[in-house]
C-alpha cells in the first residue's frame, strides 16, 4: 500500500507532490469561490442556476472518478497525472473566453472531470511514497499544500478580480496550472516493474475494480464534510454581503490556519488509536460550526465559525481518508482513493445545488442550519456502522 516502515516519510517524491498539489490548489481555490458570483454578475444567472453551475463541477468529477481510480491502478500514474493537470489548465483558459452561461456550464463539466482524474491519481501516487505505518500522518502533511492554497487563494483571487477583472484572474490561473503540468514531467517516479494482466483495461473492468465496497461508509461520512464545504464556499460571499460582514476571504484564511494546526496531530492519533473518537468529535464540532455561521452578524463571529468548521473537517477528513487507504490495500490504492472522493464529489456537487434552492426560498442562514442537521444524521449513521464493524471483528466464543 505504501513504502515500508524503514523508508523515510520526507522523501523527494513526497515533497515534489506536495509542491504540485499546492500550485494546482491555488488555481482551484481562486476559481471555486468566484464561480457563483461570476455567473450572477457576468451572465445574470439567479442563485439557483449559479449554484448548479458551481455544483456540476463535482458531479462531473463523480462520474469519471471510478474509472480514474481503476485506470490509475492499471496505467502509468505519472502520465495520467500530467494529462489531467494539463486539461485543468486549458479549462482555466476557457473560463476567460466563455461567452455565455451554456459555455460556462460545459467548461465546468470538463474541469470537474479532469479534476476528478487528477486528484484521484495524485493520492495514488502519494501512497507510493508514504511509509505504511504513517499513512494518516503522511496524508495530513500532503494536505498542507491544499491548506496553504485555501488560506490565501480566495483572498488573492478576490484581489486580482477586483483590480483586473475575471478574465485576468482566469489567465493567471491558466499560467499557474500550465507550469505545474510542465513540472510534472520531472517527477522522480518510476512505475512498478510488475507486469500487467494480459487483458485490456476495458476487458478487465468490473464493479469491484471501480468501487471499493469496504470503504463506502467512510466515503459517505466524508461526503458530509464536503457537502458543508460546497454550501459554505458557494454562498459565503453572498451571505456576508447581505449581512454587511467585510473581508469574507478571512474565513478561508482562518480555516486554513486551524486545518494546518490540527491535521498532523489528528493523523498521528488516528494511526495509533483508530478513527472512531476523532470522527465523532469532528462531526459534532462541524454541526455546531454551521449553526454559529448561520447566526453570524460580525466578522468575529464568522471567524469563530471558520475555526470550528476547520477543526471538525481537519480531524474527520484525514482520518476517514487514511482508513479507506488502509482497508483497501496496496494494489487497490487508486480505487480506494476514487471511492472516498466519490463521497466528496456527491457532497460537493449537491451541496451548492441544494444550498442554492434552500437559500433562494428561505435564505442562506437556513441552508447553513440544514447542513448542520445533516451532519448530526451522519454522526448517528457512522456510530451504527462502527458498532457493527466491532461486532463482526470480535471472534465468537
Amino acid at each position: 500500500m505504501a513504502n515500508t516502515k524503514n523508508e523515510k516519510l520526507w522523501n523527494w517524491r513526497f515533497i515534489f507532490l506536495i509542491i504540485i498539489s499546492c500550485v494546482t490548489g491555488f488555481g482551484f481555490n481562486m476559481i471555486y469561490t468566484m464561480v457563483v458570483d461570476y455567473s450572477v454578475t457576468q451572465f445574470r444567472a439567479d442563485l439557483s442556476t449559479a449554484g448548479i453551475i458551481s455544483g456540476i463541477f463535482s458531479i462531473a468529477a463523480l462520474v469519471v472518478r471510478p474509472f480514474a481510480g481503476a485506470a490509475s491502478d492499471f496505467f502509468s500514474k505519472k502520465i495520467i497525472c500530467i494529462v489531467s493537470t494539463g486539461i485543468i489548465a486549458l479549462t482555466a483558459f476557457g473560463y476567460a473566453l466563455a461567452p455565455d452561461i451554456g459555455t460556462m456550464f460545459a467548461i465546468r463539466i470538463l474541469h470537474g472531470a479532469a479534476f476528478g482524474v487528477s486528484s484521484t491519481v495524485n493520492i495514488a501516487l502519494v501512497m507510493c511514497c508514504i511509509p505504511q505505518d504513517r499513512v494518516a500522518e503522511g496524508l495530513g502533511y500532503y494536505g498542507l499544500g491544499q491548506i496553504l492554497a485555501q488560506a490565501v487563494g480566495p483572498g488573492i483571487g478576490d484581489v486580482i478580480q477586483s483590480a483586473f477583472g475575471y478574465r485576468s484572474l482566469f489567465l493567471i490561473i491558466f499560467a499557474l496550472t500550465a507550469a505545474a503540468t510542465a513540472a510534472l514531467f520531472f517527477l522522480p517516479y518510476q512505475e512498478p516493474a510488475a507486469p500487467k494482466s494480459g487483458k485490456s483495461f476495458w476487458a478487465g473492468l468490473s464493479l469491484k475494480k471501480l468501487i471499493a465496497a469496504d470503504v463506502i461508509m467512510y466515503a459517505v461520512v466524508g461526503g458530509l464534510f464536503s457537502f458543508s464545504n460546497g454550501v459554505v464556499n458557494s454562498f459565503l460571499k453572498t451571505f456576508c454581503e447581505d449581512r454587511g460582514i467585510p473581508n469574507f476571504a478571512l474565513f478561508f484564511t482562518v480555516s486554513a490556519i486551524v486545518l494546518f494546526l490540527i491535521r498532523i496531530p489528528t493523523g498521528r492519533i488516528a494511526d495509533k488509536k483508530g478513527i472512531t473518537g476523532i470522527v465523532n468529535a469532528s462531526l459534532i464540532v462541524s454541526a455546531v460550526a454551521m449553526v454559529v455561521l448561520s447566526k453570524s452578524a460580525s466578522l468575529t463571529m464568522l471567524l469563530v465559525a471558520a475555526s470550528l468548521k476547520a477543526a471538525g473537517q481537519g480531524g474527520g477528513g484525514v482520518s476517514l481518508q487514511a482508513e479507506c487507504m488502509k482497508k483497501a490495500g496496496a494494489d487497490r490504492s487508486g480505487v480506494a482513493a476514487s471511492t472516498f472522493y466519490i463521497g466528496s464529489d456527491i457532497g460537493q456537487g449537491v451541496g451548492p445545488a441544494i444550498g442554492g434552492a434552500v437559500s433562494s426560498a428561505f435564505g442562506c442562514p437556513t441552508a447553513f442550519v440544514c447542513t448542520g442537521v445533516l451532519l448530526c444524521a451522519g454522526l448517528v449513521l457512522f456510530n451504527v456502522y462502527q458498532k457493527k464493524q466491532a461486532r463482526e471483528a470480535t471472534p465468537a466464543v
